[in-house]
């Protein structure tokens, strides 16, 4: 007498597999409606994911001439096709008249999140490369991108080699006649709103490799502050939401006749110009770093 009983079939792994990420896919979900934090950083990761991806496109592009400062360009035209308008964040520039000009110098700019490269690649300047920490080379396609580009990486915990690095530069830009972009504060600061009567808490003390450089090339520094970010960017309070920033160019400031004895002034001069500057274009009423 046959049986009636159908035969299980048992579960295979790849079953469990489907199950797993199944369930995780919907727990995710679930937590991304319910949780502030967690669409923040899903947000930030994406756009950051944005930066490998233009490396990427840029590569072939930046084959043609491989080291050449003017590379910059490729990588600079696919973020304003994209990132900006996927994220919705707007730059506006002020004082642009300032980076026009056929001789090289020195970019120093405040540095608070990888958000300021949207406008970087917005107003980049022709002929001008960027000075990057070591690491960055070795991020995948955006570090062999960085690479082909000429981006000049300094190894920060080797003074020797830094020192190399800088003497090196002050031939790539008289040789290339090249501009070069400067993070002074030598990393970035997420928080840069304090109260106006601690108004050097809003930019980190400058280290003095930038300045060095244009004393030792005799070529004019060129101050650029970008505008406060919190209104709509804030690693704090988990804000990522669209708006607008500013960039404001100073004019040039020459360094004719200084000598590296000069330097530290020099530095100190710049800084608290660009900390009046921060405050002026900013909106700070209602932001404050914790201590």
């Amino acid at each position: 007498m046959e049986s009636d009983i159908e035969e299980i079939t048992p579960s295979s792994p790849r079953d469990f597999v489907n199950t797993i990420l199944i369930a995780g896919t919907l727990l995710y979900l679930i937590l991304l409606l319910t949780s502030r934090t967690l669409r923040f950083w899903t947000k930030y990761y994406l756009y950051n994911l944005c930066y490998p991806a233009i490396g990427f496109i840029s590569i072939p592009f930046i084959l043609l001439k491989p080291g050449d400062a003017d590379n910059v360009k490729w990588p600079a035209f696919f973020t304003r096709l994209t990132v900006k308008h996927l994220f919705g964040i707007k730059v506006s520039a002020e004082g642009l008249e300032h980076l026009v000009s056929d001789t090289p110098y020195i970019i120093v700019c405040n540095h608070q999140s990888t958000i300021d490269h949207i406008a970087m690649m917005e107003f980049w300047p022709k002929r001008c490369t960027i000075m990057m920490k070591n690491s960055v080379k070795y991020a995948g396609p955006m570090g062999i991108a960085a690479i082909l580009c000429g981006v000049i990486f300094v190894n920060r915990t080797n003074r020797d080699k830094a020192k190399e690095v800088l003497e090196k530069t002050v031939k790539t830009i008289k040789d290339q006649n090249a501009k070069v972009w400067v993070f002074p504060e030598g990393t970035r600061k997420l928080c840069k709103t304090e109260p106006v009567s601690e108004k050097h808490g809003y930019l980190l003390p400058f280290k003095k490799g930038a300045f060095n450089l244009a004393v030792q090339a005799q070529v004019p520094v060129v101050p650029v502050v970008f505008s406060s970010q919190e209104s709509f960017f804030s690693v704090r309070h988990n804000r990522f939401t669209s708006g607008e920033y500013t960039m404001n160019v100073l004019k040039p400031i020459p360094t004719t006749d200084m000598t590296l004895d000069d330097v530290p002034e020099f530095t100190e001069k710049v800084r608290n110009t660009m900390i009046d500057t921060f405050i002026e274009i900013s909106d700070l009423k209602q932001t404050t770093c914790p201590k």
